[in-house]
């Protein structure tokens, strides 16, 4: 037989390579993370505690059950049954809480000392599914941290793929900043978190919901209690009960005349996401509260003096804001922000840095981070800092802050009057 060319067998080497990268990198590839448009939820949950420190509560206790229901409107409803406690005779009685997204209200009943208290919170940032009770969109947070770490192959937070009930899950495990572990059960397709248990101090409270599939679209405003006559109970209004002062505006425009500089707006968010909302918010020790998680303990705040532009941007049931300080805080923070972040980055879970390429912010270097909150995004120059958290991915996070740029006319969102 004749022997076969040299360079016949390293072009058919070279095939093999190739085909075997194709195979591992493409065939093989897994299908990309589902991104979560859910319209309407609704369904029960129950909420168990237990204190790991005594033997005698190996057995969870009951804290409440009750039913939920959100609408991509932002409108919300919700009941909770208080578990029964051992010296009690009575059963507890239920507390009701709707929310109805065009007033910005939240009607909350309750029963104190045999007594019906009906309280009406109008006003609150950010608005949307503000009601009393608790629901699986109070951990939309940790469902987009999922999403994440499993998009990026992040090994910060376990991850395992699992199916229950006969839908694709992950089972999630990762540990914030005090060592509090938290645990999460997150439907692949909709995004929405199916159990959830968080261990802090030694005691586990364990949420679990049993949502009910295809939950029709949004019946109008939430249907809020009549409180116009309480006989037999009383009514409290709070208005803006958030410790944080905050005044809606119809656009970015009116948010920069009434904060005092020019807001960023950004044409990068992802697809199905629009701005629903912006508002101007008191500072609030901001920005050393969006690195410390808590808010300014000293004396006197150093970067007080201005105010915050929030934005809310949405797509069915998630959500993340944007939340801006303009110049006058902006150059008094340069120094505490490029320190604290060197210092804490250790405790941050899954700190990373990127030098952003486009926009307002390009050539600056980018901070990302997981917080309850979900993935988190801090960007600042002498100008402007602008913080970013919520139901985005790390890679959506950076690619929104690339698209960032001082907003033209528009801008706007479609908040309605307070009553």
């Amino acid at each position: 037989m004749g022997r076969r060319p040299a360079g016949l067998s390293a072009t058919l080497m070279a095939l093999g390579i190739v085909c075997a990268l194709a195979y591992i990198f493409f065939l093989r590839a897994p299908p990309p993370v589902p991104a979560p448009d859910l319209q309407a939820i609704s369904g029960t949950y129950s909420l168990v505690r237990s204190q790991v420190l005594e033997p005698a509560a190996a057995s969870p206790r009951p804290v409440a059950s009750g039913a939920f229901a959100a609408w991509a409107s932002g409108d919300a409803a919700g009941t909770l049954q208080p578990g029964a406690m051992p010296t009690q005779g009575d059963q507890p009685r239920p507390l009701r809480s709707t929310y109805d997204a065009e007033l910005r209200l939240t009607v909350t009943t309750s029963t104190f000392l045999g007594r019906e208290v009906t309280t009406r919170t109008v006003g609150t940032w950010a608005p949307g599914w503000q009601v009393a009770t608790p629901s699986p969109l109070d951990y939309q947070g940790l469902a987009a941290v999922v999403r994440s770490a499993v998009e990026d192959k992040d090994r910060t937070v376990g991850i395992k793929p699992l199916e229950e009930s006969g839908r694709r899950v992950w089972r999630a495990a990762m540990t914030f900043a005090g060592d509090d572990l938290v645990e999460v059960v997150v439907d692949q397709q909709t995004g929405l978190v199916l159990w959830h248990s968080e261990t802090e101090r030694g005691i586990t409270e364990t949420f679990t919901t049993s949502p009910q599939w295809g939950a029709t679209a949004s019946p109008g405003p939430a249907a809020a209690p009549d409180t116009s006559q309480t006989a037999g109970g009383s009514l409290r209004d709070v208005r803006g009960s958030s410790e944080r002062a905050n005044a809606y505006a119809p656009s970015l425009d009116a948010a920069g005349q009434a904060a005092g500089y020019a807001p960023l707006a950004s044409d990068l968010a992802p697809d199905g996401f629009a701005l629903r909302a912006v508002a101007t918010l008191d500072t609030g020790g901001a920005p050393a509260f969006w690195l410390t998680e808590g808010p300014s303990k000293l004396p006197i705040d150093p970067f007080a003096g201005q105010l915050d532009v929030a934005q809310l941007y949405t797509r069915g049931l998630s959500w993340f804001t944007m939340q801006q300080l303009g110049p006058t805080t902006a150059r008094k923070s340069v120094a505490y922000l490029r320190d604290t972040l060197r210092t804490r980055a250790a405790d941050k879970l899954s700190f990373k840095t990127t030098t952003l390429q486009y926009g307002a912010f390009a050539g600056r270097t980018a901070s990302t981070w997981y917080e309850k909150s979900g993935p988190t995004l801090l960007v600042s120059d002498a100008r402007d800092v602008v913080y970013v958290t919520g139901a985005l991915t790390r890679q959506e996070l950076i690619a929104f802050a690339e698209g960032l740029k001082p907003a033209g006319s528009g801008g706007s969102a479609s908040p309605a009057p307070s009553p």
